[in-house]
């Protein structure tokens, strides 16, 4: 037997491939803030491998992100991460991507919102007041309302 770990799933090493360039595309989906959540974020590793539920947070430090997790009783948090970076250099490199696409969903965000007119409705206060204004000119332009008790009885 020999003293040799090898993990299940993987081949015995043979002659060192050629390690390819990592490709990183991020999606993120900016959703309105949530306590400290202030997005969602996909990545795709050399558009082979798809890891959803990101959680893009937001601190006093900055933006950071959150690893894919679920709730685990047994935790000191409450969470057990599902996936996650091995070495400081990948982290480095995902937060920084993420990052990058959670500030370009926020521009094009910003853009739409600045490109679309605004049909917005005044307050209801203004609405309000608005109504009066209205409703006062046209009490004003009506002619007035005569009482008379004898018309009324010769109708009968």
């Amino acid at each position: 037997m020999s003293d040799e770990k090898t993990s299940v799933g993987q081949a015995p090493e043979q002659e060192t491939a050629p390690v390819l360039p990592m490709k990183l595309d991020v999606t993120t989906r900016p959703i309105e803030p949530k306590g400290n959540l202030v997005g969602f974020a996909s990545l795709k590793i050399n558009d082979s491998f798809v890891i959803d539920d990101f959680k893009i947070l937001q601190s006093d430090k900055g933006i950071f992100v959150g690893m894919p997790s679920k709730p685990d009783r047994n935790s000191k948090t409450g969470y057990r991460d599902t996936a996650r970076p091995i070495t400081k250099e990948f982290r480095a490199a995902l937060t920084e991507a993420v990052k990058t696409a959670y500030h370009e969903a926020l521009e094009k965000l910003q853009a739409r919102t600045a490109a679309v007119p605004s049909n917005e409705k005044p307050s209801i206060q203004k609405q309000l007041v608005n109504g009066g204004k209205q409703a006062a000119k046209n009490n004003a332009a009506r002619p007035a309302f005569e009482k008379s008790g004898k018309a009324k009885n010769a109708e009968r």
